[in-house]
């Protein structure tokens, strides 16, 4: 089995080839008149569509209620997390069955981070 060292080094070394290969298309890619063409054109048409939904969104009352339940969710599931990881911690069984018989489990993922 290799070490933990060996397989990070090799995704490094896996992750700078793929940031060279993004960067020389990337760069050529920008060297293309036609495609800096379009993506002006695209610029121009994603701030149109923005500044409609913004006028849209300011003429209803339903933005408060959409951003209150935004918020309501992303508290609801890192409840959920959290459940879910004690109960895996003390060996409990950890599902859900949803409304039509689905059965949940939870995944579980490890994050590096720096020290």
């Amino acid at each position: 089995m290799q070490s933990i060292e060996q397989v990070y080094k090799r995704l490094q070394k896996s992750k700078a080839k793929k940031r060279d290969l993004q960067k020389s298309i990337t760069d050529e890619l920008s060297q293309d008149a036609r495609y800096r063409e379009l993506g002006d054109k695209l610029k121009d048409l994603r701030d149109e569509r923005k500044g409609i939904e913004n006028e849209i969104k300011s003429r209803t009352v339903d933005i408060l209620e959409l951003e209150e339940l935004k918020v309501e969710i992303m508290t609801d599931q890192e409840l959920l997390a959290d459940i879910a990881l004690n109960m895996y911690v003390e060996n409990q069984s950890c599902e859900i069955l949803d409304e039509h018989d689905q059965r949940w489990v939870p995944v579980f993922g490890v994050k590096f981070i720096k020290d």
